[in-house]
């Protein structure tokens, strides 16, 4: 968090986290384009995050000037290394949830994967604004929602549902994280 007071200007950095195919960059496709923005991508021929997808957002509250720096990391193991440079700085984390049960075991895993990325810039899982997104609800194999719940959680975290195809839930999961982020930048600044 990066705070101007002279200007009223607050910049916050968001980075969507989660497995490969889990819709992170779908959830920022459908904000930006919610939003009248345009989103910065590097891909690969199968239309895959290579390094990571940006959008910058903006919002006005209590008279400041919130910019929103938000990312998504590539979910494929053989790109932990721009993953973890993409979360340095990181100030919240959108932690998107595939909710098909073929790929349960992958974003149990992936909780551990963010606890580490995390770690490694002196954050922790537990004092970190997150909020789980359970995406892919419409699909015919997608997990009750209280097994997902019970299997891939971070415990005190808020939850939400989404379909990011069809934009359901993206807009909702944004205004969560934004709560987190300013109850902890109300916090600071008393």
């Amino acid at each position: 968090m990066l705070i101007d007071s002279s200007k009223g200007i607050v910049r916050f950095k968001v980075v969507y986290h989660g497995i490969a195919m889990s819709g992170k960059t779908t959830n920022i496709e459908q904000l930006a384009q919610q939003s009248g923005l345009d989103v910065l991508s590097f891909d690969t021929k199968e239309e895959r995050t290579l390094v990571f997808d940006f959008i910058t957002k903006k919002i006005k509250v209590d008279g400041f000037t919130l910019t929103f720096s938000i990312y998504t990391i590539p979910g494929q193991d053989i790109y932990r290394d721009i993953r973890k440079m993409v979360m340095r700085g990181v100030d919240a984390v959108v932690f998107v949830v595939d909710s098909s049960e073929r790929r349960l075991s992958e974003n149990k895993e992936f909780v551990r994967t963010l606890e580490g990325d995390l770690k490694l810039y002196g954050k922790d899982i537990e004092s970190t604004p997150i909020v789980v997104q359970y995406n892919k609800r419409d699909l015919p194999d997608a997990l009750p929602l209280d097994v997902l719940q019970r299997e891939v959680s971070i415990p005190g975290k808020k939850t939400t549902e989404a379909v990011a195809l069809q934009g359901k839930g993206v807009q909702e999961t944004f205004d969560l994280i934004v709560e987190e982020l300013m109850e902890k930048f109300r916090k600071m600044v008393g």
